[in-house]
C-alpha cells in the first residue's frame, strides 16, 4: 500500500518497514484479525483459532505464511508480494479468505 509522497519524511524509521507494517495491518483489518503485537522489524503475526498468519519482511516485498493450527505443516500456504507491483490489501485479503 503506497504512502502519500509527503508522509515518509514526517514519520520516523525506515520507510520500507512503515510500508510493511501498514500493508500487513490493513490486510489483518480486512480479515477482522486482532492487531499484531507491538511491531517487530522483520515479522508480524496475526493469529486466530482457525488460522495462523506470519508476515515476513523481504527487501522489496513481503511473504505471508498461512497455516491451520494443529494441522500438518504440509497444510500451509505461502503468498509473496512485491512493493513495486503495488499489491492491493483487498486482493490479498480475498485470496486468504478463499
Amino acid at each position: 500500500m503506497p504512502l502519500p509522497p509527503w508522509l515518509p519524511s514526517h514519520l520516523p524509521g525506515d520507510p520500507r518497514f512503515r510500508t510493511f507494517d501498514a500493508f500487513t495491518d490493513e490486510v489483518a483489518r480486512l480479515l477482522e484479525l486482532q492487531p499484531a503485537l507491538p511491531p517487530e522489524v522483520y515479522e508480524r503475526r496475526y493469529d486466530t483459532d482457525r488460522l495462523w498468519t506470519v508476515w515476513r519482511f523481504k527487501d522489496g516485498g513481503a511473504s505471508l505464511f498461512l497455516e491451520r493450527p494443529y494441522a500438518d505443516l504440509q497444510e500451509g500456504v505461502t503468498v509473496s508480494v512485491q512493493w513495486h507491483q503495488s499489491p492491493n490489501p483487498e486482493v490479498v485479503a480475498a485470496m486468504i479468505r478463499a
